[in-house]
């Protein structure tokens, strides 16, 4: 259960690097190991990046200056979530919610991964990076 758990909050780097280490582990030669180890590196690298990011946003989010645009975006942001899922359960009772222009979709996807995925990806990575710590 916490292996779907973690996978879920960190995205799918947690289940390719458990799979290059099965990989590596099962590696029947030298050639295989090599290249589940570089596997393995690789995807740590992306982890450790994906850590980086997060504590910039988690060091960003203690000034409180972030919170003035952050807020300007998260929230209509928010409604326009909330109007859609309103909608979808009335079964289109109310007005159709406007599809957001490619230019607003790019930073709201951003917002929204902010959102939700900060609090749960620094867990998630803190646990990887403690379990990659204990194999050294």
């Amino acid at each position: 259960m916490w292996p779907a758990i973690i996978n879920w909050l960190t995205g799918s780097l947690v289940g390719q690097l458990t799979a290059a280490y099965k990989a590596k582990l099962a590696a029947s030669n030298e050639t295989e190991r090599l290249i589940a180890d570089a596997t393995v590196k690789q995807l740590e690298a992306a982890v450790q990046a994906q850590a980086t990011q997060a504590s910039v946003v988690k060091e960003g989010m203690q000034h409180k200056a972030f919170w003035i645009p952050w807020l300007l975006a998260a929230v209509p942001l928010s409604i326009w979530f909330a109007w859609g899922v309103a909608d979808s359960t009335l079964n289109g009772a109310l007005p159709d919610v406007a599809a957001l222009p490619p230019q607003l979709k790019e930073y709201a996807d951003a917002v929204w991964q902010n959102i939700f995925y900060v609090g749960g990806g620094v867990a998630g990575l803190q646990l990887v990076a403690s379990a990659i710590r204990g194999r050294k």
